[in-house]
């Protein structure tokens, strides 16, 4: 059932099994799994089932520390969350992600491997409506004999990932949840105050708001929070005792290792055979509706142990020849004068309408006719290390529902700088070695970041994960430490970020933590 918060009236208290705060990735993967169960669920959206602007401002910030991104742009808040603009793009993250690595990378690891995980990832893949959970390149035709060095190894490896359609859980889960016989999904329904008592040792209620003024009472069993990376931590600073420092944050770690994935241009690649083919991973089509393949470049786990160095992805567009030489080489080919026959008559007047080509029309076409590539542009993500300066906090203002404000005091380290300077090194040096080309990068300055970085939107560690109560806000199965009642889901508690996109994890830790609620409902 699916009902509007802004009908319910003024004071009620909304009895339940178990209530989880949030409809995106995480939230929605959570209720799915009761939709059969014989508990009661209450799954609360701010937003409604369509995009508000009224709902969105709720978002409304300050940045105070290194430049990040409008905090507004970043999320999206109604039903679906920010997948109702997802890319799609899905991996898990490597074994070395979840590996303590000694002191080189102070509060790295997870307090599982990925092996662990791994059967969680493999129901993920459905909920994200992707192909088998293989990742292997030679699942998908990438053998090692088709990889052009010098990312063939030892130092960079051919990587996969799946792109999933995208799926927009919102429009594609909402049948399913409205037709759950005891699952309530509550829209415009805003999170206010988890009251826990004196103690703080259990959630007693929860207060909710409309924007209409309207404030009603959640009381359950169980809670969890999984509104994402920034209001996940805005929640609890803002909860607990009055006069307090929040809920769940006796050792102040609420709010901090804020970290993202850093992203930004890379440089170009000059190939000394301007002619060669570079796609080497999967040639299916894109169909829109169906997930994809798509290859990317990344670090092996040894050059990242060798070299002490943290995870990344590299990818690539193509840089063709001046298009008007491509199109009028076309066009010869058109009129009979070089290889390609009628099914080029319309491709140039295609291509004559862009500034360049796709990666699909390169992999397809214009490789086999022969059009010379002039680079590969390169963009990167670099995993971010954790830094317990890097945090969210509170302000002193308020927004329309009488939450205080968010600040966002986003730091990157250093080493995080020198550790992407080296790794576009060590891929300059292995071009060069190999015969591959030459390497133009676009930074090379370890003391200045370059002009066109970026924390991206995959904010995460702010509810970081930890055995140790005074190394991590939740412990191994997402429950607040010390708080017997409240559970955190999505990418806030990520210990580390690695260098994969955060969805497909998100959708596992959420199965999994699925399972743990429903062991300790029963």
């Amino acid at each position: 059932m699916i009902i509007d918060a802004r009908s319910i009236p003024r004071g009620t208290i909304v009895e339940t099994d178990l209530c989880i705060i949030g409809a995106g990735a995480a939230g929605i993967t959570l209720a799915r799994e009761f939709r059969d169960s014989p508990f009661r669920v209450a799954l609360l959206e701010s937003g409604g089932m369509h995009f508000d602007l009224e709902t969105q401002e709720l978002y409304k910030g300050r940045s105070v520390g290194d430049p990040f991104s409008d905090l507004m742009a970043d999320r999206l808040r109604y039903f679906g969350g920010t997948t109702n603009h997802w890319g799609g793009w899905c991996l898990p993250l490597d074994a070395i992600d979840f590996e303590a690595r000694g002191d080189a990378f102070p509060y790295h690891g997870w307090p599982f491997t990925k092996a662990q995980l791994d059967p969680w990832y493999a129901r993920a893949q459905e909920v994200c409506q992707l192909g088998p959970y293989d990742y292997r390149p030679s699942r998908w035709g990438v053998s090692r004999d088709k990889v052009p060095q010098p990312f063939g190894g030892p130092d960079f490896e051919a990587k996969i990932l799946q792109e999933s359609p995208p799926t927009r859980f919102g429009p594609v889960y909402a049948p399913e949840l409205r037709g759950a016989p005891r699952v309530t999904v509550y829209l415009h329904a805003n999170a206010f105050y988890l009251d826990a008592g004196e103690t703080a040792a259990e959630v007693k209620t929860l207060a909710v708001k409309t924007l209409s003024s309207d404030q009603f009472t959640v009381r359950a069993r169980l809670y969890v929070l999984a509104t994402g990376g920034i209001e996940n931590a805005r929640l609890l600073l803002a909860s607990g005792p009055e006069g307090g420092k929040g809920l769940g944050n006796a050792h102040d770690l609420v709010g901090r290792f804020f970290m993202t994935h850093l992203a930004a241009s890379g440089g170009t690649i000059v190939p000394a055979d301007s002619y060669r083919d570079f796609a080497f991973a999967t040639n299916d089509p894109y169909i829109p509706g169906k997930y994809r393949v798509d290859r990317i470049l990344g670090l092996s786990p040894q050059s990242m142990r060798r070299r002490h160095l943290p995870n990344m992805i590299l990818g690539w567009t193509y840089k063709f020849a001046p298009v008007r030489e491509a199109v009028d080489a076309l066009k010869r080919m058109t009129h009979g004068e070089g290889p390609g026959g009628s099914r080029l008559s319309d491709l140039s007047e295609v291509i004559a309408n862009f500034e360049g080509v796709t990666d699909f029309l390169a992999r397809k076409v214009l490789f086999g006719e022969g059009i010379p590539i002039e680079g590969l542009s390169l963009w990167y993500s670099f995993e971010q290390r954790p830094n317990r300066e890097s945090r969210v906090s509170l302000g002193a203002q308020r927004d329309r529902l009488g939450m205080p404000e968010v600040v966002v005091d986003w730091r990157v380290l250093p080493e995080d700088r020198r550790n992407a300077v080296d790794t576009l090194r060590l891929l300059g040096m292995e071009i060069g070695r190999t015969g591959f080309g030459r390497f133009r990068p676009a930074w090379a300055d370890a003391d200045k970041w370059p002009p066109d970085l970026s924390g991206n939107e995959h904010h995460m560690g702010t509810t970081r994960m930890h055995r140790d109560p005074k190394l991590g806000v939740v412990d191994a199965d997402c429950r607040v430490h010390d708080v017997a009642n409240l559970f955190v889901a999505g990418s806030s508690v990520f210990p580390t970020g690695g260098a994969a996109n955060p969805t497909l994890t998100i959708v596992a830790l959420a199965l999994r933590l699925a399972d743990h609620v429903k062991r300790l409902l029963a």
